[in-house]
């Protein structure tokens, strides 16, 4: 196990970085790795009460992050892709958080049973961070059988205070098989949103909630009032509308304008 120490949010931690093809480790070493939400969703966890849920953990950063900056936060991590499933359970081990930590090596959705996960080209020489349910996100190198289940499904016997989701496309069937939890805990969802994700669906989907979109850049949140592709902002938080406040408190300490391009009536 290649480890290297990873300095962030004024707390240290050890990360496989893979003997350097884990280009998330190499990215959260020098700062370019997903700005703002790094700092943001840690910024947020902080202020709210309930567990961290991590849905498409891959290697675990997230998970890590979220362990080290909270003494007693119980974490569930989610993640099919069995190589990259080992690499995260390495990572929750040298940071001592194997008593906080659950990881399911299963694909959250909204159906239960198994699904195909399409694998891209691993020619890249790097960790692959890109497998997706979904067959047309990346033309697949690789097609194995994973477990399925819902978020709904799963006893957890505490509030959910943050999810982040990161499932290539696959957000808006999270989103559906977590509908009941996602009423009842009212959570903060991190989720990416790129180019083939139903933006529409996941609209509809947090209007029927009342949570408020915001598209994450570096140094902005931007409600536009409906959920739009943005190449400068692949992250997005979901906001129920009633924690809107805090979530900008979060902001606020990141030194990230929120901007509200629509007001609703």
């Amino acid at each position: 196990m290649a480890t290297v120490r990873i300095d962030f949010a004024g707390k240290s931690f050890a990360f496989d970085n893979s003997n350097e093809t884990d280009l998330v480790a190499t990215q959260v070493s020098n700062g370019s790795y997903e700005a703002p939400l790094p700092l943001l969703m840690m910024a947020t966890l902080l202020r709210v009460e309930g567990c961290f849920i991590d849905v498409g953990a891959n290697t675990g950063i997230y998970v890590v992050m979220a362990g080290v900056l909270t003494d007693d936060r119980k974490i569930y991590a989610f993640e099919p892709l069995p190589a990259v499933a080992q690499i995260a359970r390495k990572n929750i081990e040298a940071n001592a958080l194997i008593q906080r930590v659950t990881l399911h090596e299963v694909a959250l959705s909204d159906a239960v049973g198994t699904a195909s996960l399409h694998i891209p080209d691993p020619g890249h020489g790097l960790v692959e961070t890109s497998a997706s349910l979904e067959k047309d996100f990346k033309a697949a190198h690789t097609v194995i059988e994973v477990p399925v289940k819902r978020m709904d499904d799963f006893a957890i016997g505490e509030t959910v205070g943050v999810i982040k989701v990161d499932i290539e496309g696959h957000e808006y069937a999270f989103l559906r098989g977590a509908a009941e939890t996602i009423r009842r805990d009212r959570p903060l969802i991190f989720a990416e949103v790129v180019g083939p994700a139903r933006k529409a669906s996941i609209g509809a989907f947090l209007h029927d909630v009342d949570y408020v979109d915001f598209r994450l850049r570096p140094d902005m949140a931007i409600h536009d009032g409906e959920v739009v592709f943005d190449n400068l902002a692949w992250n997005h938080a979901f906001v129920p509308r009633e924690r809107i406040a805090k979530f900008k408190e979060a902001c606020d300490s990141c030194e990230i304008v929120m901007l509200r391009r629509y007001m609703p009536g």
